[in-house]
């Protein structure tokens, strides 16, 4: 499939942005989508950044050869095909993000959780997309037998983690999917909202709206 739920789509971007990462490395690349917003919203949007060069690191691993087409590579600088948890156990450089968007359950769950511990040892931050509960059966896609989901997870999985930010989602089906934010250290988003937003930036744009909204409201 190489795809998946859109409901969160604005809720993890902000999330990022507020991150501000100068490198990522996006486990189970698919589709592409992630790594394609992440330099949109990092880089072109704000930078007006078209031309390829670009500053910042995105990388990405997929197991699946068939999904990597020619527009990855104008997106990811770097593309690994390989398994994620072999990659991971001899990965000797760090980044500051770690995405795995809806990967930890085509794991076993020995193996998803060595997943998130090793991300947490070389990323600085880890965001986590991944469903809950034991409603998610799903087998090989597109002949891509990485796509078996293999262990089902529920919230009290990442209970251990003490430094994380999370939220809930439902798909169409109203079935329920985590999205998770895990660091060994403090999360504190307010500091900065990426290069080109600050918080009293926000807040400025927050109050310029609402008198907007009470001009709209006004009675004529």
């Amino acid at each position: 499939m190489g795809t998946s739920n859109w409901q969160n789509i604005s809720y993890n971007i902000d999330l990022v942005k507020r991150l501000d990462p100068k490198s990522i490395l996006d486990i189970g690349i698919g589709f592409g989508r992630w790594g394609i917003l992440f330099r949109e919203f990092l880089e072109i949007w704000g930078e007006r950044n078209y031309s390829g060069e670009w500053k910042r690191r995105i990388d990405g691993v997929e197991a699946f050869p068939g999904y990597i087409k020619e527009y990855h590579n104008f997106f990811y600088n770097n593309i690994y095909l390989e398994e994620a948890l072999s990659f991971m156990r001899r990965l000797d450089v760090n980044y500051d993000l770690i995405n795995c968007g809806d990967v930890i359950e085509h794991f076993n769950k020995a193996d998803g959780k060595e997943l998130i511990d090793l991300a947490l040892e070389k990323g600085k931050y880890i965001l986590i997309n991944i469903p809950i509960g034991d409603n998610w059966e799903q087998e090989a896609i597109n002949n891509n037998e990485y796509e078996i989901h293999r262990s089902s997870w529920s919230i009290s999985d990442f209970s251990g983690f003490e430094n994380n930010i999370a939220e809930v989602f439902e798909d169409i089906e109203l079935r329920k999917f985590l999205v998770i934010l895990l660091s060994k250290d403090p999360i504190d988003l307010t500091k900065a909202y990426g290069k080109h937003f600050r918080l009293k930036s926000i807040m400025k744009n927050k109050l310029g709206l609402a008198r907007i909204v009470n001009l709209i409201s006004k009675p004529k």
